[in-house]
């Protein structure tokens, strides 16, 4: 088996992982939300640490849900004067793009690894843990999407299209077809 279909049957089961945390947050989140609606409202009592849980539930659904649309190229895209090139052109272009963006999110990783320093000694008080908890889904996020970014440029640079359903690349269907 090579390196490439290794990384393929790597990112499956990292993105089986990513999809049950993020089915897992959003339906603990809507649990949260739906008992403290129903208890402000039938009992008065306000549930702040449901606040701040759901909110911190959000953030790591949205980083972590975003590198599973970046995997899958279902990000938005301006493709129209790539695909006026041949072929090989276009997998050249799209190696450098995708290098250039993985060289984008390893620069956010830092901030946010950065960030998270700074904020480690602050609280979220209603959870009784360190505020860096925010910005650890960043660091997270930019790091699978980083490692995304190399894995799709060596695909384009092999010619080795993505195995994963729903992954387009605007020259056969995929994440680009309409509808």
């Amino acid at each position: 088996m090579n390196v490439f279909a290794r990384l393929e049957q790597f990112f499956s089961l990292l993105e089986r992982l990513q999809m049950v945390f993020c089915a897992s947050a959003l339906a603990v989140m809507v649990m949260i939300m739906s008992l403290e609606i129903l208890l402000r409202h039938l009992a008065g009592i306000d549930l702040q640490w449901g606040l701040d849980l759901s909110a911190l539930l959000m953030v790591w659904t949205c980083f972590i849900g975003a590198s599973m649309v970046y995997r899958r190229k279902g990000h938005i895209g301006i493709e129209a004067l790539v695909r006026l090139f041949p072929l090989r052109l276009q997998r050249v272009l799209n190696a450098c793009l995708y290098l250039l963006i993985g060289g984008a999110f390893i620069l956010l990783m830092v901030k946010a690894g950065t960030l998270a320093l700074v904020q480690s000694s602050q609280e979220i008080v209603s959870l009784s843990i360190s505020r860096s908890f925010l910005s650890i889904p960043v660091f997270v996020g930019s790091l699978l999407m980083g490692i995304t970014s190399i894995h799709l440029s060596l695909g384009e640079m092999l010619g080795v299209e993505s195995k994963q359903p729903g992954a387009g690349n605007g020259r056969e269907g995929g994440a680009d077809e309409p509808y």
